[in-house]
């Protein structure tokens, strides 16, 4: 019996070891600010936070940037444009989800690290910030401030529809899945590990299932 019991425990253990570490990202995981106040404050004096999403909105370009830093990570999330009344917007629908923001890296509009971006019409496209550099196609992205690499599939559901987002980022290799399918990838990026941010650019835009995990190959 005390045999028994002994390989029971075991094997739960290693079934626990073996288990993936998944976590979903709270309020207290996040800090906010605007451009027009960089200082860290508290996200729901900035955002929404109801009914399991994070609802961005309001005048102010701004981010909700983690406190923590991560590397080797999967991060999903889904996104719809916010298409009520209230909120109706003139202009090309953008946001984006920052990742590899370096933890020494300024709180500033927009900081340095590789942007997923979400845009109409141009939704998976990789924006390098900062000098970031990667390499696409096996050719290396030069350094800028703001270096667009484009997706190479587009793939976003119509506005006011849920769209899930992807990113799996190990060791310099990134790729970028939207709804299912793989939209953009690069090998020896510069910076693989950092913070993560959800960009508030003017176009209200709701997030929810915000979930991150560890990964141990690509």
């Amino acid at each position: 019996m005390f045999q028994k019991s002994t390989f029971a425990i075991f094997l739960l253990f290693i079934l626990s070891s073996c288990a993936v570490q998944q976590k979903t990202l709270e309020m207290s995981d996040w800090y906010a600010f605007t451009k027009s106040n960089t200082a860290q404050q508290e996200p729901s004096k900035v955002y929404e936070f109801k009914d399991g999403m994070i609802r961005m909105y309001g005048e102010d370009l701004g981010c909700l940037m983690t406190k923590k830093s991560y590397k080797n990570f999967e991060l999903t999330l889904e996104y719809r444009w916010n298409m009520e009344e209230q909120y109706k917007m003139k202009g090309t629908k953008n946001s984006g989800v920052m990742y590899n923001i370096p933890l020494e890296a300024s709180d500033k509009i927009w900081p340095k690290g590789i942007q997923f971006q979400i845009k109409e019409n141009v939704t998976g496209d990789f924006i390098f910030l900062d000098q970031v550099t990667a390499k696409v196609n096996g050719k290396l992205v030069e350094a800028g401030a703001s270096v667009v690499s484009p997706k190479f599939l587009a793939n976003e559901n119509p506005f006011g529809e849920w769209n899930s987002v992807v990113i799996k980022s190990f060791n310099g290799k990134i790729t970028q899945y939207l709804n299912g399918k793989l939209v953009n990838e690069c090998t020896e990026a510069s910076t693989v590990e950092g913070k993560i941010s959800l960009n508030y650019e003017r176009s209200p835009i709701d997030f929810k299932n915000i979930r991150i995990k560890n990964i141990s190959k690509e």
